[in-house]
Formats: C-alpha cells, structure tokens, sequence
C-alpha cells in the first residue's frame, strides 16, 4: 500500500527534521488515538452499574420463581425437520468451508515462515490475534459453535487418518478420568503467557513456529487418546469457542445430526455441574482477559517497576513479575470464587458442599467472560480488524494485489472513545445481569426453597458487583481523561530531586537536586514504536532531544544561534523531566494488546509556566522523539568536525554546507564511512554512556547503514510516511503500514489534501456577529478525489465533524488596533456567532475572519466587515 505526494520545500531535511523533533505534539498513548471526558463522574458510572445488577438481582429473585425459567431455557425448536437443519449439515457447506478455513490456516503458517517478517506487513499476525482469537470467539458467543466444524487439525488429521477409506484408528492410551479438562486448561495458561507476557508473539516466524508446534501437539493427543476424547478435553481453542457457544442461540453437532435452536444462554444451564478443571478453566478465561486490561493501567506499570527493580531490573525482571502476576491473577479469582461459593454453602444450611456449590455455578459467569471479552477487545477487531482487507491481497508482503484490496487504508476514526466506553459499559453490564439471572436459577434447581437460594447467593451477587466495579474502572483506563487539579499554591509543586536537566553547553542530564519547584506537573504515558530503520525507540531517543537542545544552545563550541532561537520556550519553561517508568513488553495492535515493537513510556515533566490550556501546555515541553538519537549524534558529529552546519545563518557563517542528509552526495559518503566506524566501537556521545550500551550503539549505526544501502538516505524518522524519492525542489513519501505508530495511516490525510473555506455571509443580530461559510470536502473515487464547495449548513453531521470547521477572528477599533480575537465553531444551525456583548466600547469596528478546515489556514481568504457599537 503506498501513496506518493510531491511536497515542495527550500528547507534542508537535516534542520527541518531536527526542528520538528524539538516542536512535536504529544502523541496519544492509546489505540483510540483519543480520550473521551465523561459527562458524569466515573463515579456515578461505576455505582450505577452497579446498582443494575443489585436490582436485576431483586427482580429476578421477585419474579423468577420456581420451574418456570428452566421450562423456557430447556425449549428447543429442532430444524432438522424443516429442511434448514439438512442444508446446515449438508456436506457440500461443510466441505467448502473446510477447504477455505485450512487454505487460510496453511497460508498463515506459510506466510510466518518465508514471508515478510516485518508484522506490518505479514498476514499471520492479524489473522491469528485478530481474526481467530478475537473475531472468531464472537461468532462462537453470539451465532455457534463454528469451529467444531471448520477446525483445520481435525480436517486434516481425519483426511490422513481414513486415507485411502480407512476407519479412524483407536486410541493407543485410555485417557485419565482425573485429568478432565487440565491439559487445556494448561495450554490455555500458555496461549495466555505468550499472548501477554512474551515479548515478540507477533513476530511471524515466531506464529508460524508456535502454531507448528501445537498442531504437532494436537495431533499426538489426537493419536494417543482419540480424536473426540483430546478435542473435547486437551485442545484449548475447541474448548475455549464450545464454552462461547454455550451462550449462542444455537447447537450444531455433525456427527450427531443435531441442528436446534435454543434461548440464549441456554447451553450454559444444560447438563450437569462443571468439572474441577472445567471451574479453573473458566476462571483462568475471566481472569487472563481482566489482566490484559490491568497491564495499561498506571498503577501496574508502578508496581511493575519497584518489583522489577528489586528482582535486578531489565526486561527478563519484567517478564518474570508478569508471568507471576498472571498465575497469581487467576489463582486469585479462583480462590475469590471458590471463598464465595463457601459462603454460599454455610448460609444454605450445608444442604451442598462448597465443592458442589463452586462447580454448578461455574458456568454462569460465562457470559461475564464474554461482555469483558467484548468489551476489551471490539475496538481492536473494528479498527485493527480492517488490516485484512489489505493483507489478503499480499498476505507474505512480497507487493502482491491478488484481489485488488492491497491499496485499502484503514480508517482509525471508524468508531472512537465514546462507542469504546459505552459498549464497555453495556457488554460488562449485561454480561453481570445474565450471570446473576443464570446463577439464580442454578440455586433454585441446587437448593430447596426460594428464601434458601436467594439467601445463598446473596455473596455471588457482592462478587458480581465487585467484578463490576473493578472491571469498569480498568476498562476506563485508557479511555477517560484524568488530569490532575493544579495545586492551590503553585509554589507548592517540588521538583523531585532525582528529576532530569540537561546542562547548557554539554547537554549533559544532571539531577535537578534539591529546593527546586515548579508551577505544574505534567504526566505523558507514550507509546514508542519503530523507526524506519527496523530499531525501537527508548528513554535514549526521548531524553537526547531535550540534550540536544541545551548542547547547542549554549554559548560554547557547539552553538547554532537558529537552534537556540527554536529551542528557547522549551528551556525556558522545564524545570525536570523523569521517567516514572516504562511497559518494556507493550502490545501494538491496540492500546497495548497486540505487542510488536512499542514500548510505553511513563514521562513526568515540570514546566515553570502556570497551568493554562491543557492542549498548549502539554506542547511546550513534550518528551517525544520523530528521530532516533543515533541520527541526531550522527549529525552533531557532522556539525563538529565542520562538515556542515545545523542552519542556513551557521552554513554561511562558516563556510560549510547546510546539513542535508538526503541530497548532498559528498556529505552522505562523509556520513556512511562515520556510521561504519561508529558500528565497529560501538560508540555512543559520552552524554549517552548511562543510558546506552556498546552493543545497543553497535545494533543501532548497523541499522542506520543497512537503511542507507536500502534507501540512498539517512532520513530515518517514524511514522506510517517514509521518504522514497527526491529531486533539488520536491521530494515523494511513500505510506506504509506501521502498526507500531500511536497514528495509523491516514492520519495526515488533511496534510495530504488541505481544504480550504471562505466566509459567504454576515449577519448582526444585537450583541450577536453571525457569519455563514462555505468549505471544500473531498469526494473520493478509486485512487483518485475532488475537492467540491459545500455550505455548511447541507453538510452531513459526520462529514461536517471530520472536517472540523473553524471561523477564526480579530476585532479591530477605528485606529486600526486589535481589541479582541478568538475562534468559533459552527453552532446548532450551522452558523459561526461571536458574542460582542460588553466586550466593546461605543464606535465603529472591523471583523477581520477567515474560516479554517481540520485546522489548515494555508491561502486563507480573510473577509472583512465594518460594524458599530451601539
């Protein structure tokens, strides 16, 4: 997938890119690319749902009584009879479906191995962790048992084992009755470790490796035990989809030529009581998707940190303190639930024991797995769903476009954080209602007498209303705004002692000691990715920008008078920047569940300017890098032994050339023979030797001269946009997919298109100055677009939201001096409306107004209106 655009520009791209690390916005820290500020307190959400499920407790126990809701779960309508059950069991369906899920299975594995290993680019990442584990558990949950039917190591172990019309063998070993369900429920431990805590489960190779190595595992128990027995009992993913499906509205069982149509939730109350392992197993599905939430939260990120630390730091420390807190996680939801059945159990009056307690209500928290499940992951299946529309049309990533899809760009804006919190909020909410209805006809078949159920399972709906509470505040993690009330007296704010401040003239970080205080704090959790060199960003890249800025700012040998003048709003207003810590096995699919090459950064950052917009003060000091600190060093080293010169005013000055990592031929060969000597010494500035190893330097100048073989250039920076050609007056940046970019691809499309928009009418109604408008909008068409003027006011609603439109203005008195100045957007009828009222003296005005589109103003139209007071 790739889009050129021709950009002009006189500017070189060494100061350019350089500039733009030093002034680059915040980036946001989740999949959403956005926060959504509640218009009620977390708190009022959290006591509601809760509350909900207190009442549907009520009104079950009021109103369910007795056999009624087991005679209308146990309905059944058989559709065998009416001739859909046949089609549904036809064995033409089932064999085309067969064919396409193992091609699909064969071409995943296939692509791990010898495809593209860049994640981005390979299919088996997406089809695996997306499209399987996410997509596929809710077509079990809410449609059946689909899998039961298209399993590709059944197809192909039943295809070899009857070869050439040969019965299924027979079992070699009797599988122990003791067992149950253990050796899936272990493999789901694993498939759950590998998913949250392993650090490249993305990685295609590594996808095609583990899933050979589990089909080889699937098959010996298929052998050993029996193809039924091992399915039913040690394949985790038949066991994990069949227990979704028991919600489904349907069952579907080939061999036994069943096809019937049941109440939701129906197969959860059918058959008896869970097994031992069949319980864990359940707990173990609540508990990994509760844990994948808790992983984002701050609060883990600092406790992961201090006990990392004390088990000697680095990333083996945190795998270690991940892998604990996943076992103990579950551990701990089961012996929650099974602490309750035992409550449950004494105020039956010990008429079941708390064994049988736990294991006839195990099932009915099924339906709670599913709203966290979906409330977890919808957002990831709907936008980092849609990169496999692109991918299978070149599913190695070799530039195929076998279907036509390759060029398809994802829309990151299908839906946003408000559809994210209040799907969360239903699926969790309605989720706990289903469990406490199930639970409460349980105890009524379990226990005799209504008053005995309902005061059993007065503990169960606590719990329920705990996993409420709990599971809707990590879900709002992300997702809610929590910006911390400035402090009553500014002086108040200390800077930590242990904070960071680069010296002027070195650039070298020194604590900022004691007695030192700031006027705000602010905190950034930041996602890192990859640059275009194939290396992950680290605290490396962040710090060095600010280094960068304070080395060539001072009045010393490394000075640039441009540098200083861009640079000097950051060093004037930070007071310290300390890296509260950092998610070294982050995922990147989506606010950290799919992990790829991101990292999560937890940044402080004291600035000395009181607290004002929370958009303006998070831009003047960010701890953001769009260059790797390898590529700045390069350039510095460049600068210093008088090579070039970071501006135009040094260049001349000096008598060098302007630092031009693109197009100065000369300069390039200059460059590459200093990165090969960097690589062979693994060397690193002096002001860098604490944060970065030999070997990670000699990693980082191998990548830098790979790129430059590869590409011609040293432009390495992130992003989905990577410069692919140039002459002396443009360049062309091909669009790539880089799912480790906090932005996907599209993002700058307003870049890419900028529209434009122009004032059509005035119109003054007492103190109010109304003004209509026309803008441009875009109609796409294949590869190609037009642009095409559109009023306002006919604009659809969620057109007229991307486009953001915005009436920009100055009033200016009759000497010509600005009294005021602001910016509107359009109100309910579409109209821009500046309230004068008391904000003017009598005479004569002029409204000077221009209309910006998604925030361009390039060849901006300002009209201008005469206007007087009164």
């Amino acid at each position: 997938m790739s889009i050129s655009k021709s950009i002009r520009s006189r500017a070189t791209l060494g100061l350019s890119g350089a500039a733009s690390l030093l002034q680059a916005s915040p980036a946001a820290a989740h999949g959403f690319g956005q926060r959504y500020d509640l218009p009620l307190p977390l708190s009022l959400y959290l006591f509601g749902a809760a509350a909900a499920v207190v009442v549907s407790f009520i009104i079950v126990g009021l109103f369910v009584r007795g056999g009624a809701p087991s005679a209308g779960f146990d309905r059944r309508v058989y559709l065998m009879p009416r001739g859909i059950g046949r089609l549904i069991l036809h064995p033409a369906p089932s064999i085309v479906l067969k064919v396409f899920v193992l091609a699909l299975f064969a071409v995943t594995v296939t692509a791990g191995f010898i495809g593209n290993q860049d994640p981005y680019r390979n299919i088996a990442p997406t089809m695996v962790w997306i499209i399987f584990w996410v997509g596929l558990a809710y077509v079990s949950a809410f449609a059946g048992d689909i899998w039961a039917l298209v399993d590709p190591w059944r197809t192909i172990f039943e295809a070899v084992a009857r070869f050439p019309g040969r019965p299924l063998p027979s079992p070699r070993l009797h599988y122990p009755e003791a067992l149950g369900v253990w050796p899936a429920c272990l493999l789901l431990l694993i498939f759950s470790w590998i998913e949250l805590v392993y650090p490249s489960p993305a990685e295609p190779r590594h996808i095609a490796w583990f899933a050979t190595a589990y089909t080889l595992l699937t098959w010996a128990g298929m052998v050993l035990f029996g193809e039924e027995t091992w399915l039913q009992r040690g394949e985790v993913f038949t066991l994990v989809f069949s227990t979704f499906a028991r919600l489904a509205p349907t069952e579907i069982d080939r061999r036994e030529r069943i096809c019937l149509l049941r109440p939701f939730a129906g197969g959860l109350l059918a058959g008896g009581p869970a097994s031992p392992s069949m319980t864990a197993f359940v707990l173990l599905l609540l508990s990994t998707v509760l844990y994948d939430g808790l992983l984002a939260t701050p609060q883990w990120v600092a406790a992961e940190s201090v006990a990392a630390a004390v088990l000697g730091g680095g990333e083996s420390a945190v795998l270690v303190v991940r892998s604990i807190g996943l076992v103990g996680f579950w551990l701990f939801f089961l012996g929650v639930f099974i602490g309750v059945a035992a409550i449950m159990a004494r105020l039956a009056g010990g008429i079941c024991s708390t064994r049988e307690m736990a294991h006839h209500l195990a099932l009915t928290l099924v339906p709670i797995v599913i709203g966290y499940h979906l409330a977890h992951y919808v957002l990831l299946l709907l936008v980092q769903g849609q990169y496999i529309v692109p991918l299978i049309s070149d599913p190695f990533g070799f530039g195929w476009n076998l279907f036509g899809t390759a060029g398809y760009r994802v829309d990151i804006a299908i839906v946003g954080a408000r559809f994210a919190w209040y799907t969360a909020v239903t699926a969790i909410l309605l989720g706990h209602i289903a469990a406490v209805s199930l639970a409460h006809i349980k105890a009524m078949r379990l226990l005799p007498g209504r008053a005995v159920a309902l005061r059993a399972e007065l503990p169960l709906t606590a719990l329920m209303v705990a996993y409420t509470i709990l599971s809707l505040s990590i879900i709002a993690e992300p997702i809610v705004e929590r910006r911390e009330v400035a402090q009553a007296s500014p002086a108040a704010l200390v800077v930590p002692n242990d904070a960071l401040i680069p010296g002027s003239g070195t650039g070298q970080l020194e604590a900022v000691g004691p007695g030192k205080q700031a006027r705000q704090k602010l905190t950034y959790r930041l996602l890192g990715g990859a640059f275009h060199d194939g290396t992950k960003m680290n605290a490396a890249d962040l710090l060095y920008a600010y280094m960068f800025a304070w080395r060539w700012s001072g009045r010393g040998e490394a000075y640039d008078p441009v540098v200083a003048a861009a640079t000097a709003p950051l060093r004037r207003a930070l007071m310290g920047v300390r890296l509260a810590g950092s998610d070294t096995t982050s995922k990147s699919f989506r606010l950290g569940d799919f992990k790829v090459t991101r990292e999560l950064f937890i940044v402080d950052v004291y600035l000395a300017i009181a607290p004002g917009d929370p958009e303006q003060d998070a831009a003047v000091a960010p701890p953001w890098s769009t260059l790797p600190w390898h590529l700045l060093a390069l350039m510095e080293e460049a600068v210093v032994r008088d090579w070039a010169a970071f501006s135009d005013t040094e260049a001349q000055r000096r008598g060098v050339e302007w630092l031009d990592l693109v197009r100065s031929p000369t300069l390039n060969a200059r460059l590459l023979g200093l990165v090969e000597e960097f690589a062979a010494t693994g060397w690193r500035p002096e002001t860098l030797r604490d944060l970065v190893s030999a070997d990670e330097a000699r990693g980082r100048w191998t990548a830098l001269a790979a790129f430059f073989r590869e590409h011609g250039h040293f432009l390495v920076t992130n992003g989905p946009y990577r410069l692919k050609s140039w002459s002396a007056d443009s360049v062309s940046l091909e669009a790539f997919r880089d799912l480790s970019y906090p932005l996907g691809v599209g993002s700058f499309d307003a870049y890419a298109i900028p529209r434009r928009g122009w004032v059509t009418g005035f119109l003054r109604d007492g103190d109010r100055l109304q003004l209509t408008a026309d803008i441009e909008t875009v109609i796409k068409f294949g590869r190609g677009y037009r642009l095409e003027w559109q009023p306002v006011q006919s604009i659809a609603p969620d057109v007229l939201k991307r486009a953001a439109p915005e009436c920009r203005y100055v009033v200016f008195d009759g000497n010509g001096q600005a009294v005021f100045a602001g910016a509107v957007r359009p109100g309910e009828d579409r109209r821009f409306v500046i309230d004068i009222g008391g904000k003017l003296a009598d005479g004569h005005y002029i409204l000077a107004a221009e209309i910006a589109v998604g925030g361009n103003v390039m060849k901006a139209e300002i009209r201008r209106y005469e206007f007087a007071v009164p």
